[in-house]
């Protein structure tokens, strides 16, 4: 099924997803198996990306399985990158160090068969509700958000800001009609202007002896130079190509004007001309690496000076950085890298990326709907995150851990409205015990994340802590889907070390079977602080 590109839809009647750049596929899970096929071809796809037959474990507890979905590398940031994967897709046997260096999601977009039966003729909520009750646990695949009671065009301006692809728009009531393109799901891609300063052309022969074509290889200027960032091949009709034409003879140059040289295959048959004309192009997104992805040439603007062609671009774009010229320079500017890196991987291990993007996205849809209450749940997230990020928090309290799992709850809160109720019992005289930091929260988001998001009707939270002679007990429970004990141990692995570091690794305990809700029940001594 595909989506007819349009404006974004308005009204209750929709849930909204981001458009993820990536390759569509379909995935058959059955016997222990797993086949991939092309979404658009059926060529099959099994052999180019074995790390995904892992997913064949998803089939042990729901039967043979049709699945939805897009194959995708991240960026550094989190993003699914087109030109990562085609690393992927120029080759149907990838070797093992191409797997380790470029490994691949498979992100689930819709269910087509589950528990012996075929999905199609459910509607798109309840089908996303079935994927939600899938056990992805330590899998190479991720269900990614959707949202009801949004905004659409919030999510749009999101997509943009975090350059992402797109929001794709699904009726809820949609049935699910294989090879069809549907008006019940639309496709909206953001684009953005640009002002770009020409640095050369190539000409392009077609096939068959038709009007030869052309590209332009665009750059921004900065205090370095001229900053390579496209080469444009889209929008070049022949009207554009004939106003371009004596422009560019008369700038003819025999140097490339580009601080860097641009990739090999760019400059096949160049011929360079002096960075004077100016045009505007429209863009998707910037790329990690500096460049414009899907750009398309729109007019040339024959009175703007090449310094017009300033950049505002969104996350994850580095401009106007001046020129690293030594090797110490490049030594630290390395170690910089390496320290980011190691940053962001610590601050991924505090805080879930599933539950930041849900966050802010829900915090981006109230502040058309509902800015009092934008500002309200804004100051939660940032008292949330501070708590999480600060350092130096080997130990710390549990009236401290109440309160910002409370944050947590509120923010979760106010993405599932009346689907997540909470209860709270906690004896006062027990907010004072030490814990681990970050004991609770990981707990309260497992029971939310697996216990309530993919039951239909939602679920209740209950926290507790009780006196129970020198010690404390601590109950974090939900009364949802429940999940395999092993499994779940091991999403709270975390947790139990940060206990067993504290010297309390005999009282963790989690009590939970499918369909039956969880427990976990942790018991710390009232007196003597966490180390």
């Amino acid at each position: 099924m595909q989506a007819r590109e349009g404006e974004v839809p308005s009204g209750s009647a929709w849930g909204f997803e981001f458009v993820w750049d990536g390759l569509r596929a379909l995935a058959y899970l059955r016997g222990g198996r797993v086949q991939l096929l092309s979404g658009g071809s059926a060529r099959s796809l099994t052999a180019s990306y074995p790390e995904l037959s892992a997913l064949a474990a998803l089939a042990d507890t729901r039967g043979e399985l049709v699945l939805d979905g897009k194959i995708v590398v991240l960026d550094d940031l989190d993003r699914p990158d087109a030109a990562r994967l085609r690393q992927r897709t120029s080759t149907s046997r990838p070797s093992p160090a191409l797997l380790g260096r470029v490994p691949v999601l498979f992100y689930l977009v819709d269910l087509l068969h589950a528990d012996g039966r075929p999905t199609l003729s459910l509607p798109y909520q309840r089908r996303r509700e079935l994927l939600a009750e899938l056990d992805l646990t330590g899998l190479p695949a991720r269900l990614p958000p959707y949202f009801l009671d949004t905004d659409g065009q919030t999510m749009l301006e999101v997509a943009q800001r975090h350059g992402l692809g797109g929001v794709l728009a699904k009726r809820l009531d949609s049935h699910y009609q294989p090879g069809r393109r549907s008006r019940a799901w639309v496709q909206t891609l953001p684009r953005q202007l640009q002002r770009v300063v020409i640095g050369g052309w190539q000409p392009i022969a077609r096939a068959g002896g038709g009007d030869e074509s052309v590209a332009l290889l665009v750059g921004v200027p900065e205090p370095a130079g001229l900053r390579y960032i496209a080469r444009i091949t889209a929008g070049l009709d022949p009207p554009a190509r004939r106003e371009l034409a004596g422009r560019l003879d008369a700038l003819v140059s025999s140097c490339d004007p580009f601080r860097e040289p641009p990739p090999d295959q760019h400059t096949l048959g160049v011929r360079w001309v002096t960075p004077r004309l100016v045009g505007e192009v429209s863009y998707r997104r910037w790329e990690i690496d500096g460049r414009l992805r899907h750009a398309r040439w729109i007019a040339l603007c024959p009175d703007a000076h090449p310094a017009t062609a300033t950049v505002h671009g969104p996350l994850g774009l580095m401009t106007g950085e001046p020129p690293v010229s030594s090797s110490s320079e490049l030594a630290a500017l390395d170690q910089a890298v390496r320290l980011a890196k190691a940053e962001v991987r610590a601050l991924r291990a505090q805080i879930s990326p599933h539950f930041l993007y849900n966050a802010l996205t829900t915090i981006a849809a109230y502040v058309r709907t509902d800015p009092a209450k934008a500002r309200e749940l804004l100051g939660e997230f940032a008292e949330y995150t501070r708590y999480a990020f600060r350092s130096g928090s080997a130990a710390t309290t549990l009236g401290a851990e109440l309160a910002n799992a409370e944050r947590y709850l509120a923010l979760e809160a106010a993405r599932f409205g009346e689907r997540l109720a909470v209860t709270r019992h906690v004896a006062p005289e027990l907010r004072d015990v030490s814990l681990p930091f970050l004991t609770l929260q990981p707990l309260v988001e497992n029971a939310v994340r697996h216990g309530i998001e993919g039951a239909p009707r939602g679920g209740t939270v209950g926290i507790t802590a009780e006196p129970d002679g020198p010690d404390c007990v601590i109950t974090v429970s939900d009364d949802g889907l429940g999940m395999d004990p092993d499994r779940l141990t091991e999403t709270i692995t975390d947790v139990r070390e940060r206990l067993s570091a504290a010297g309390h690794s005999r009282v963790f305990r989690v009590d939970t079977a499918p369909g039956t809700g969880t427990t976990v029940t942790i018991r710390v001594p009232i007196r003597g602080p966490a180390t």
